[in-house]
Protein backbone atom coordinates (compact mmCIF):
# COMPACT_ATOMS: atom_id res chain seq x y z
CA UNK A 1 0.00 0.00 0.00
CA UNK A 2 2.85 2.59 0.98
CA UNK A 3 5.04 2.20 -1.83
CA UNK A 4 7.99 4.64 -2.48
CA UNK A 5 6.85 7.21 -5.71
CA UNK A 6 9.01 10.42 -5.24
CA UNK A 7 11.97 11.60 -4.26
CA UNK A 8 13.69 13.77 -2.03
CA UNK A 9 14.30 16.44 -4.93
CA UNK A 10 10.74 15.82 -6.35
CA UNK A 11 9.02 16.19 -2.92
CA UNK A 12 10.85 19.50 -2.65
CA UNK A 13 9.30 21.19 -6.02
CA UNK A 14 5.99 19.93 -4.63
CA UNK A 15 6.49 22.16 -1.75
CA UNK A 16 8.30 25.36 -3.42
CA UNK A 17 5.21 25.09 -5.72
CA UNK A 18 2.39 25.09 -2.84
CA UNK A 19 4.02 27.68 -1.33
CA UNK A 20 4.02 30.47 -3.82
CA UNK A 21 1.67 32.93 -2.35
CA UNK A 22 0.95 31.54 0.63
CA UNK A 23 4.55 32.22 2.51
CA UNK A 24 2.71 34.87 4.17
CA UNK A 25 0.77 33.18 6.92
CA UNK A 26 3.65 30.34 7.07
CA UNK A 27 6.12 32.95 7.66
CA UNK A 28 4.12 34.27 10.47
CA UNK A 29 3.14 30.87 12.11
CA UNK A 30 6.85 30.27 12.29
CA UNK A 31 7.44 33.37 13.90
CA UNK A 32 5.38 32.16 16.65
CA UNK A 33 6.70 28.88 16.55
CA UNK A 34 10.31 29.91 16.87
CA UNK A 35 9.69 33.34 19.50
CA UNK A 36 7.73 29.76 21.85
CA UNK A 37 10.77 27.68 21.45
CA UNK A 38 12.69 30.17 22.93
CA UNK A 39 10.33 31.17 25.90
CA UNK A 40 10.06 27.50 26.21
CA UNK A 41 13.44 27.35 26.88
CA UNK A 42 13.85 31.05 28.87
CA UNK A 43 10.85 30.81 31.02
CA UNK A 44 11.12 28.00 33.45
CA UNK A 45 14.51 29.29 34.54
CA UNK A 46 12.88 32.34 35.53
CA UNK A 47 10.00 31.00 37.34
CA UNK A 48 12.49 28.47 39.37
CA UNK A 49 15.92 29.93 39.67
CA UNK A 50 18.54 28.46 41.82
CA UNK A 51 19.40 25.00 42.91
CA UNK A 52 17.51 23.54 45.53
CA UNK A 53 15.33 20.14 45.01
CA UNK A 54 12.40 22.31 45.13
CA UNK A 55 13.50 24.64 41.62
CA UNK A 56 14.89 21.36 40.20
CA UNK A 57 11.54 19.89 40.36
CA UNK A 58 9.45 23.18 39.68
CA UNK A 59 12.08 23.63 36.84
CA UNK A 60 11.50 20.06 35.11
CA UNK A 61 7.93 19.95 35.43
CA UNK A 62 7.22 23.46 33.77
CA UNK A 63 9.94 22.83 30.68
CA UNK A 64 7.56 19.41 30.36
CA UNK A 65 4.34 21.47 30.88
CA UNK A 66 5.57 24.25 28.09
CA UNK A 67 6.70 21.79 25.96
CA UNK A 68 3.50 19.82 25.52
CA UNK A 69 1.20 23.37 24.89
CA UNK A 70 4.39 24.17 22.17
CA UNK A 71 4.05 20.60 20.86
CA UNK A 72 0.03 21.44 20.23
CA UNK A 73 1.02 24.52 18.55
CA UNK A 74 3.49 22.53 16.23
CA UNK A 75 0.80 20.13 15.30
CA UNK A 76 -1.40 23.39 14.28
CA UNK A 77 1.98 24.50 12.35
CA UNK A 78 1.66 20.99 10.67
CA UNK A 79 -1.87 21.53 10.01
CA UNK A 80 -1.01 24.81 8.02
CA UNK A 81 1.51 22.89 5.92
CA UNK A 82 -0.85 20.52 5.25
CA UNK A 83 -3.73 22.75 4.46
CA UNK A 84 -0.89 24.42 1.77
CA UNK A 85 -0.04 21.62 0.12
CA UNK A 86 -3.63 21.24 -1.12
CA UNK A 87 -3.14 24.28 -2.61
CA UNK A 88 -5.35 26.38 -0.08
CA UNK A 89 -4.92 29.53 2.19
CA UNK A 90 -5.11 28.46 5.79
CA UNK A 91 -6.48 31.38 8.27
CA UNK A 92 -3.57 32.12 10.75
CA UNK A 93 -6.13 30.58 13.84
CA UNK A 94 -5.30 26.70 12.62
CA UNK A 95 -2.14 27.10 15.21
CA UNK A 96 -4.65 25.96 17.46
CA UNK A 97 -6.38 23.50 15.48
CA UNK A 98 -5.29 20.33 17.94
CA UNK A 99 -6.42 22.11 20.54
CA UNK A 100 -10.10 21.62 19.88
CA UNK A 101 -9.58 18.78 18.19
CA UNK A 102 -9.12 16.23 21.31
CA UNK A 103 -6.02 17.57 22.22
CA UNK A 104 -5.52 14.55 24.69
CA UNK A 105 -4.88 12.35 21.52
CA UNK A 106 -1.63 14.58 20.53
CA UNK A 107 -1.11 14.99 23.92
CA UNK A 108 -0.56 10.90 24.67
CA UNK A 109 1.66 10.81 21.59
CA UNK A 110 3.95 13.59 22.50
CA UNK A 111 4.30 12.34 26.33
CA UNK A 112 5.28 8.92 24.80
CA UNK A 113 7.85 10.57 22.91
CA UNK A 114 9.52 12.56 25.78
CA UNK A 115 9.25 8.97 27.70
CA UNK A 116 11.52 7.22 25.00
CA UNK A 117 14.04 10.49 24.93
CA UNK A 118 13.92 10.80 29.03
CA UNK A 119 15.05 7.12 28.81
CA UNK A 120 17.78 7.77 25.87
CA UNK A 121 19.28 11.01 28.12
CA UNK A 122 19.86 8.32 30.93
CA UNK A 123 23.25 6.95 29.88
CA UNK A 124 24.40 10.37 29.14
CA UNK A 125 23.80 12.16 32.86
CA UNK A 126 25.04 8.70 34.15
CA UNK A 127 28.11 8.76 32.16
CA UNK A 128 28.69 12.60 32.51
CA UNK A 129 28.60 11.83 36.63
CA UNK A 130 30.83 9.18 36.43
CA UNK A 131 33.11 11.50 34.10
CA UNK A 132 32.94 14.19 36.48
CA UNK A 133 34.10 11.96 39.65
CA UNK A 134 37.20 10.01 37.47
CA UNK A 135 38.41 13.44 35.86
CA UNK A 136 37.16 16.34 37.94
CA UNK A 137 39.42 18.06 40.49
CA UNK A 138 38.03 20.37 42.99
CA UNK A 139 39.35 22.64 42.08
CA UNK A 140 38.38 22.82 38.50
CA UNK A 141 40.80 24.19 35.51
CA UNK A 142 39.95 25.66 32.31
CA UNK A 143 41.03 22.39 30.42
CA UNK A 144 39.20 20.08 32.49
CA UNK A 145 36.51 22.37 31.74
CA UNK A 146 36.31 22.20 28.64
CA UNK A 147 37.55 18.66 28.63
CA UNK A 148 34.08 17.94 30.77
CA UNK A 149 32.03 20.00 27.98
CA UNK A 150 33.52 18.30 24.95
CA UNK A 151 32.39 15.34 26.44
CA UNK A 152 29.21 16.39 27.48
CA UNK A 153 28.48 17.51 23.96
CA UNK A 154 29.65 14.34 22.91
CA UNK A 155 27.47 12.43 24.79
CA UNK A 156 24.50 14.74 23.98
CA UNK A 157 25.34 14.43 19.93
CA UNK A 158 25.13 10.76 20.28
CA UNK A 159 21.70 10.36 22.60
CA UNK A 160 19.96 12.99 20.38
CA UNK A 161 21.31 10.92 16.97
CA UNK A 162 20.05 7.98 18.78
CA UNK A 163 16.54 9.58 19.58
CA UNK A 164 16.30 10.36 16.19
CA UNK A 165 17.03 7.13 14.37
CA UNK A 166 14.89 5.30 17.06
CA UNK A 167 11.75 7.80 16.33
CA UNK A 168 11.93 7.98 12.86
CA UNK A 169 9.16 5.02 12.68
CA UNK A 170 6.71 7.68 14.97
CA UNK A 171 7.35 10.46 12.26
CA UNK A 172 3.97 9.87 10.59
CA UNK A 173 1.96 10.25 13.32
CA UNK A 174 1.16 13.57 14.13
CA UNK A 175 0.19 14.18 9.93
CA UNK A 176 -2.22 10.62 10.82
CA UNK A 177 -3.70 12.70 13.63
CA UNK A 178 -4.32 15.60 11.84
CA UNK A 179 -6.24 13.20 9.23
CA UNK A 180 -8.68 11.25 11.59
CA UNK A 181 -9.62 12.92 14.57
CA UNK A 182 -10.95 9.35 15.47
CA UNK A 183 -7.69 7.83 15.98
CA UNK A 184 -6.22 7.73 19.35
CA UNK A 185 -2.53 8.70 20.27
CA UNK A 186 -0.87 5.51 20.40
CA UNK A 187 -2.69 3.84 17.48
CA UNK A 188 -1.36 6.80 15.22
CA UNK A 189 2.28 5.71 16.51
CA UNK A 190 1.65 2.22 15.52
CA UNK A 191 0.29 3.46 12.12
CA UNK A 192 3.26 5.42 11.53
CA UNK A 193 5.66 2.61 12.39
CA UNK A 194 4.07 0.26 10.02
CA UNK A 195 3.46 3.44 7.39
CA UNK A 196 7.55 4.23 7.99
CA UNK A 197 8.49 0.08 6.90
CA UNK A 198 11.31 0.77 4.48
CA UNK A 199 11.13 4.21 4.07
CA UNK A 200 12.74 5.47 7.06
CA UNK A 201 16.14 6.03 5.67
CA UNK A 202 14.60 8.12 2.11
CA UNK A 203 12.52 10.08 5.37
CA UNK A 204 16.23 10.61 7.35
CA UNK A 205 18.04 11.70 3.74
CA UNK A 206 15.18 14.16 3.34
CA UNK A 207 16.01 15.66 6.41
CA UNK A 208 19.68 15.77 5.74
CA UNK A 209 19.14 17.48 2.94
CA UNK A 210 18.21 20.49 4.20
CA UNK A 211 21.02 20.61 6.28
CA UNK A 212 22.66 23.84 3.26
CA UNK A 213 19.51 26.29 3.74
CA UNK A 214 19.75 25.44 7.31
CA UNK A 215 23.08 25.97 7.45
CA UNK A 216 22.61 29.35 5.62
CA UNK A 217 19.83 30.26 8.21
CA UNK A 218 21.94 30.47 11.02
CA UNK A 219 24.22 32.81 9.06
CA UNK A 220 21.02 35.65 8.96
CA UNK A 221 20.30 35.40 12.53
CA UNK A 222 17.93 33.02 12.58
CA UNK A 223 15.74 35.68 10.46
CA UNK A 224 16.38 32.51 6.93
CA UNK A 225 13.94 29.93 9.51
CA UNK A 226 11.03 31.90 8.81
CA UNK A 227 11.22 30.52 4.83
CA UNK A 228 13.27 27.37 6.17
CA UNK A 229 10.76 26.24 8.53
CA UNK A 230 7.53 26.13 6.27
CA UNK A 231 10.10 24.72 3.14
CA UNK A 232 10.91 21.76 5.45
CA UNK A 233 7.62 20.76 6.94
CA UNK A 234 5.52 21.25 3.37
CA UNK A 235 8.28 19.09 2.68
CA UNK A 236 7.31 16.67 5.21
CA UNK A 237 3.88 16.68 4.71
CA UNK A 238 4.28 16.14 1.10
CA UNK A 239 6.47 12.30 2.01
CA UNK A 240 3.87 11.92 4.14
CA UNK A 241 0.97 12.35 1.45
CA UNK A 242 3.45 10.21 -0.64
CA UNK A 243 3.36 7.40 1.49
CA UNK A 244 -0.68 7.32 1.58
CA UNK A 245 -0.39 7.68 -2.09
CA UNK A 246 -2.61 11.24 -2.18
CA UNK A 247 0.46 12.17 -4.66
Amino acid sequence: MYEKKRTSASLKRLAREALIGRYGVMAGASALMLAMNILSTLLPEQIFPGTSLFSQAGYYITTLVIALLVSLFGAGYSRLALEVSYERRPPLGDMLYAFYHHPDRFLLMYLVLAAIQIVLQIPVTILSRMYANAFLSDTMTIDELLSYLSFVMMCSAVSTLVYTLVTLRFTMATYLLLDDDSLGGIQALKESSRMMKGHKGRYFYVNISFFGVLLLSVFTCGIGMLWTMPYMETTFVYFYRDLIGDV
